[in-house]
């Protein structure tokens, strides 16, 4: 069996077993994924995107990726920590109109890091990359919704995972790997006419730590999309949210593990020295002991690297998009 055969094996039962603990406790292995998986999956990524150039044709630019995450930063930590009381709110809804547009015009200028080299070019996409978020909020305002919610969420953690799970199957001609693509994709609808829902008893630690932390807002638009009836009251043992929390817990869980799970076929374990890697496993160790002392402290403290993660990732998932649908070149 070769070396992509087993990845592709280790990944159907990662799966599996994904599912099966999300299943069980929704909310709990969520929180569980976010504050222990999480920061190690950051930290690790954005070293690999580092020794990759971070796929982009002139590395100096991505410091401009940068910018956008800490604006980003920013502009949610302002909301988060209720600080628009000190002004007035028009404001406040400005920051966050300023928030998607920023995340969209991120996407967008990724395309141009992608394909340019020369200063010119580049800085004419990001002149077109504000422009587009701009026109796609003014004439698109739900799907400027949609992404602005679920890029940084669902979408990076499922759809995104899922695309570069078709890239691996594409390069390896796997079995393994075409089927736990096809069980990844029927998982959505296994949730959702699932019948058999497990009694359910969340602690009130947990319900707070969704309510403070405001990670019912990506349920409550989830459900928004799926059906015309609202959550007037955010209810835990409502069947609705259950099935939506079992999804996001899954995919959330399963993109972390898909991501330690490569570590043989794409090498982000390779190249870093000794000294590097004790300073990750420490600032790996500080992070988790955050979310120990105080859930919304970590992710407070640690929303920065989380929001960068997604943002640098953005040319590769251009790449990915591209060699996809368009073109076959080395994914290296």
């Amino acid at each position: 069996m070769t070396r992509a055969s087993k990845i592709g094996r280790l990944n159907v039962i990662l799966i599996l077993v994904s599912l099966f603990l999300s299943l069980m406790l929704p909310f709990e292995l969520f929180l569980f994924s976010y504050a222990v998986l999480g920061p190690l999956h950051y930290l690790t990524e954005i070293n690999w995107l580092h020794q990759k150039n971070y796929f982009v044709k002139e590395r100096r630019y991505i410091w401009i990726l940068i910018l956008f995450a800490i604006a980003i930063t920013f502009l949610v930590l302002f909301k988060y920590l209720k600080l628009e009381a000190v002004f007035s709110n028009y404001l406040s809804s400005y920051f966050m109109l300023l928030f998607g547009v920023l995340l969209v015009s991120g996407l967008v200028f990724s395309i141009g890091l992608v394909l340019f080299k020369e200063s010119k070019k580049i800085f004419l996409t990001l002149i077109f990359a504000f422009i587009f978020g701009l026109l796609f909020l003014k004439f698109f305002p739900f799907s400027f919704f949609i992404i602005s919610i679920f890029l940084p969420t669902i979408i990076h953690v499922y759809f995104f995972t899922l695309l570069f799970m078709i890239l691996g199957a594409l390069k390896s001609y796997s079995v393994h790997d075409v089927f736990a693509i096809i069980i990844l994709l029927f998982i959505p609808l296994f949730i959702s006419y699932n019948p058999f829902l497990f009694v359910f008893h969340t602690s009130e630690l947990v319900k707070d730590i969704f309510l403070e932390t405001g990670f019912k807002n990506v349920i409550v638009s989830v459900n928004q999309i799926l059906s015309d009836i609202s959550i007037s009251y955010f209810d835990f043992n409502s069947v609705v949210i259950i099935k939506i929390q079992t999804f996001i817990a899954f995919s959330y869980t399963y993109h972390y593990l898909n991501w330690f799970s490569k570590t043989s076929i794409i090498g982000w374990d390779r190249n870093i020295s000794r000294p590097y890697l004790v300073f990750i496993l420490i600032l790996w160790l500080v992070s988790v002991a955050l979310y120990v002392y105080s859930y919304k402290t970590g992710v407070i403290v640690l929303y920065f690297l989380s929001t960068l993660h997604v943002i640098v990732e953005f040319p590769l998932n251009i790449v990915s998009i591209r060699e996809v649908f368009f073109s076959r070149n080395t994914f290296d």
